[in-house]
């Protein structure tokens, strides 16, 4: 059973003096009360990270739901402070909190201590310096580093975060100060990874919870369902940042069950994907760079979350929903489907397999249902005959894509976000057709329509000429993307500009080129050389007897 990797309380009250017990105290015995237990036995109830993770408590609400307005830091009397002054460890080497006393560093402090102290430095350097995010604010309770206290939680949670107190130096409303609390040794069979690298990805997650702290943290963001607010993105950007920070340990992989069994739920659901989205973030990173995260939070001193990726994105030149559609394509390719060539990463062999709704093809075929907002359906079509195929989805509300899997082989894929009318050609007996449909809207569910059907006659027409405006200076190659519905024997691809003079010529032989859909590839270096200038230009195919025309924009 894995533990939650944060416990992040909303815990401030201000100029309140009531004395009480320490915070963690207060929150396991919260975690145990009567008032909160379920159908399980307390022990598994503490260590069920879905249990766990759902604690986010508002600090208007601490003294409604934990039955106090005030906690006081743990009291331990060790102190250590990290070698760039940046932490202080906070540690006990008797009694029930006790680290274990082995001293090889010549600082003379517990290996521990000296370890996460260093470990600390390394994400604060990480973050701050290569990152550039901000440093957290000051809380100035002892001294002005941040403060981490190592206690015994035995399993229970990986770790603590507590905001304390509102920052006045900003004109932020949700800036806080915060301290972290963490486990004294991560080997309870509870913990997913022990030792050493438990402590690692746990500073490295909690950290950046301190840091995100001193920006904004939204309880409220106007999105459906969103009853935790903006704190889904702050999971997603721990979560991310201790894969960014230690690639190798991987943690994370024992959250993606969360999504990968129930991918149709809308992506800022708290209960199930704010520990498995940080993929999603490196997703997005491959696609435009390394500063989409902090441009995002950047943007979050002054808006909600979402609002802030999607203007990133758009930025950038992309669309969030037209991402996240590819993203759950990617995941398709995952586990035993692993493809490197589509999928996100070389963890994703390591990743559970996509939970797809179930269906096999008969004539007729059709499908409707309702798809959450901002979320995506996952379908999976089985055949058990040969037949050539129309797609029709009648909706122009919605995106997708699809692949083409032939017998396990997954070797075809291709958007259809602005095609509702697709010839997706020969599916045989054995092969598998993956749609993947997203509803790109933020507050309403969206119907989705889908009907297959025999292709007697398939019309040949252009699906996508990319990019447009074209740029060979870029280094752009030109994508056409086209559908052909006979058997030809010739193909000509031709470029004319405005006067009817042709400045492009490409032939194939297409004597064994079966009907279906085509993607070619134009290079940047073969246009790059006819040094074409900035204008309107035609595209002509010629298959046989049959001609298209497409006109585009090269910009130079």
């Amino acid at each position: 059973m894995n533990v939650s990797k944060t416990i992040l309380f909303l815990l401030f009250v201000p100029l309140l003096t009531i004395r009480a017990e320490d915070s963690h105290t207060a929150v396991m015995q919260y975690l145990l009360s009567e008032k909160n237990q379920q159908a399980e036995p307390k022990s598994a109830q503490i260590n069920d990270k879905s249990a766990i993770k759902s604690l986010l408590i508002h600090p208007e609400q601490r003294r409604e739901v934990l039955g106090k307005s005030q906690y006081l830091r743990p009291d331990l009397p060790e102190l250590y402070i990290s070698s760039d002054s940046h932490f202080m460890i906070h540690y006990t080497t008797s009694g029930y909190n006790a680290v274990a006393t082995t001293s090889t560093n010549s600082d003379g402090v517990p290996d521990y201590v000296f370890e996460a102290a260093e470990i600390a430095e390394y994400a604060y350097h990480l973050l701050v310096d290569t990152l550039g995010f901000d440093p957290p604010p000051q809380d100035d309770v002892d001294s002005p580093e941040t403060d981490i206290y190592i206690q015994n939680f035995a399993g229970s949670a990986y770790a603590y975060t507590y905001p304390e107190d509102y920052v006045l130096s900003t004109s932020r409303p949700n800036d806080y100060t915060a301290y972290m609390e963490i486990d004294n040794d991560y080997m309870e069979a509870a913990y997913s990874t022990k030792g050493l690298d438990g402590l690692r990805v746990t500073i490295a997650h909690e950290y950046f919870h301190v840091v995100q702290l001193g920006y904004n943290w939204f309880l409220n963001n106007d999105l459906p369902g969103s009853e935790n607010g903006d704190t889904y993105f702050l999971e997603w950007s721990s979560t991310w940042f201790e894969e960014r920070a230690y690639p190798k340990i991987n943690d994370y992989l024992q959250y993606l069950d969360d999504f990968f069994n129930s991918p149709t739920k809308s992506l800022w659901d708290y209960d199930s994907y704010s520990y498995a989205m940080g993929p999603f973030i490196s997703f997005l990173e491959k696609q435009y760079d390394d500063d989409l995260l902090p441009k995002t939070w950047e943007k979050i001193k002054s808006q909600y979350a979402f609002q802030s990726l999607q203007d990133v994105v758009k930025e950038y030149g992309g669309d969030l929903i037209t991402q996240y559609n590819s993203y759950v394509t990617a995941c398709y390719y995952t586990g035993d489907r692993y493809d490197e060539n589509y999928s996100i990463s070389p963890d994703a062999a390591q990743f559970p397999t996509l939970s797809m709704t179930p269906y096999t093809y008969q004539d007729p075929f059709s499908i409707n249902t309702d798809i959450q907002p901002f979320a995506a359906l996952p379908i999976n079509i089985s055949f058990e005959s040969n037949q050539y195929l129309n797609l029709s989805v009648n909706t122009n509300l919605l995106i997708g894509s699809y692949i083409i899997d032939e017998n396990g082989t997954g070797d075809f894929q291709r958007k259809f976000d602005s095609e509702k009318d697709v010839y997706l050609g020969e599916t045989r007996s054995g092969d598998q057709l993956i749609l993947i449909f997203s509803n790109p809207s933020i507050g309403n569910s969206r119907n989705l329509d889908l009907t297959l059907t025999i292709a007697e006659t398939v019309p040949m027409k252009i699906l996508k000429l990319y990019a447009n405006p074209y740029t060979w200076k870029n280094q752009e190659d030109l994508h056409i993307e086209f559908q052909l519905g006979n058997f030809i024997n010739r193909l000509d691809f031709q470029i004319f500009n405005v006067n009817g003079q042709q400045v492009y010529k490409k032939s194939l032989d297409a004597s064994q080129i079966e009907p279906g859909i085509f993607d070619l590839l134009i290079e940047a270096d073969e246009l790059r050389g006819r040094n074409l200038s900035s204008g309107v230009y035609f595209l002509q195919i010629m298959a046989d007897d049959e001609r298209l025309i497409r006109k585009f924009t090269i910009i130079n």
